[in-house]
């Protein structure tokens, strides 16, 4: 068989201060930077926030970039989803219908362009679920804390009347602010149902399922969707990541293994330490590349090759391992068929973070440095710095941002970068900071890693 081209011929995306692609790439261009403090309606910073990283169940973090004014407008997008239902879908499952929709319409479909909705896959990467499984637990469990109360011997002595009225206060207050569990529940919560519910809604019958390999979970998801075109299972591919997990359960939790940063996003920068959570979704419409020719479909970009690989035994489960970086980047080169001393741009993980950074640069140099590439040949970026860190849609939001840079002919500029980290060794890269035209030579192709 020859190669698995594939080509990107629609894209949605619900992103942070950017409800669709035109808004995010007009963003990415004029150096926006969508971190915030946590909105009130998200989780109490008096309840949960702590400056110091020691302190107990709490977190030292309280910014992010957030998604803060989309709308889901299912009837009038001509979606009939029941109001019972409704309430009980997790706001990532919003965003995924929404997200499609977009890349359907921005390829045409169903108006212009036809698709065959028995050849449509839809495949997601996705870590967790969203938010809401957490809610529904909190209500469950109320017995739990009720009980705990109840055996308290300072609640016992109080009157039998104040007691009641205590633990009947605390039943309508949890019940007053989460539904109640119905049928609608789990489905509403449930990590599969991302791409079950786009497959439902838009009535495509070819596989659905998401992908969790965490942080490369939406490429785990791209990569099977090649697959899936490539074993003729479909002729066209929803894919993508989505990632509605801002609660205050992960700030908590990253602050204990001390991955957050207290005060901002600095991919390969100076005083990078640690990463800032984001939220979102970016979703492709991909078809095989001969396919999408044949069809004269406006092609974003051509996919060559996905690599992927594991460090094996490492230093531990969180850290990052160098020789296991460089595998899937030498592995998706090899794939792609081409020299990586072809490419001008590298759309890179850059999670701010004081140890990831340098072991990322660390294995591209081991790739890139056999080739004898002038110094600054290659642009280095990453959307984190604009958007934060998407977990699970993390290279999702990095495919979008740089097929849109492949599709416009520009070099999109990365933010927050004033001083280099001066533990990483940019022989062979450089941090693009300016929009600028991509320009090549005669006879060249525009190519980028993400």
């Amino acid at each position: 068989m020859g190669p698995k081209f594939v080509a990107i011929v629609g894209m949605g995306a619900v992103l942070p201060d950017s409800p669709d692609v035109n808004t995010f790439w007009q963003n990415i261009q004029r150096k926006f930077y969508a971190i915030r403090e946590v909105p009130s309606d998200r989780w109490r910073v008096d309840l949960f926030y702590d400056p110091d990283p020691n302190a107990p169940d709490k977190t030292y973090s309280k910014i992010g970039a957030w998604v803060r004014e989309f709308e889901f407008k299912p009837l009038e997008w001509g979606i009939p989803i029941p109001p019972r239902t409704l309430e009980q879908m997790d706001d990532a499952q919003k965003w995924a219908i929404a997200a499609s929709r977009q890349a359907l319409l921005d390829y045409g479909y169903p108006e212009r362009r036809s698709l065959d909705p028995e050849r449509v896959g839809v495949i997601f990467g996705n870590a967790l679920a969203g938010e809401y499984h957490y809610r529904s637990a909190l209500r469950i469990h109320l017995p739990t804390y009720l009980d705990t109360l109840r055996s308290l011997p300072s609640f016992r002595n109080l009157p039998s009347e104040v007691q009641r009225e205590i633990t009947e206060g605390m039943r309508e207050r949890v019940w007053a602010s989460i539904p109640p569990v119905t049928e609608d529940t789990m489905p509403g919560e449930l990590a599969n149902i991302l791409a079950g519910r786009v497959a439902n809604v838009f009535n495509f019958s070819g596989p659905n399922f998401v992908t969790d390999a965490a942080c490369a979970a939406s490429m785990a998801a791209l990569q099977a969707a090649i697959e899936a075109l490539y074993s003729y299972q479909c002729d066209a591919v929803l894919t993508g990541g989505i990632d509605r997990n801002m609660g205050v359960e992960g700030f908590v939790k990253f602050s204990k293994i001390g991955a957050l940063s207290p005060d901002g996003s600095r991919p390969y920068a100076d005083g990078a330490n640690g990463f800032v959570m984001g939220e979102g979704a970016a979703v492709f419409l991909l078809k095989r590349l001969a396919d999408a020719e044949r069809d004269g479909d406006r092609i974003y970009a051509v996919i060559r090759a996905v690599g992927a690989s594991s460090d094996g035994k490492g230093k531990g489960i969180t850290a990052p391992n160098q020789a296991g970086q460089e595998r899937a980047i030498r592995r998706a080169w090899q794939a792609a068929g081409v020299s990586p001393a072809t490419v001008g741009l590298i759309e890179g993980h850059g999670t701010s973070t004081r140890v990831g950074d340098v072991v990322e640069v660390a294995a591209l140099n081991a790739v890139f440095g056999q080739f004898d590439l002038k110094p600054g040949t290659v642009a280095l970026g990453s959307v984190k710095s604009n958007i934060g860190h998407l977990k699970s849609a993390a290279g999702a939001a990095g495919v979008l941002k740089t097929a849109l840079a492949l599709y416009h002919k520009v070099l999109p500029p990365t933010v927050n970068f004033i001083r280099p980290n001066p533990q990483i060794d940019f022989s062979v890269f450089y941090i693009n900071c300016e929009n600028q035209m991509w320009e090549v030579q005669d006879g060249e192709v525009r190519r980028a890693g993400v």
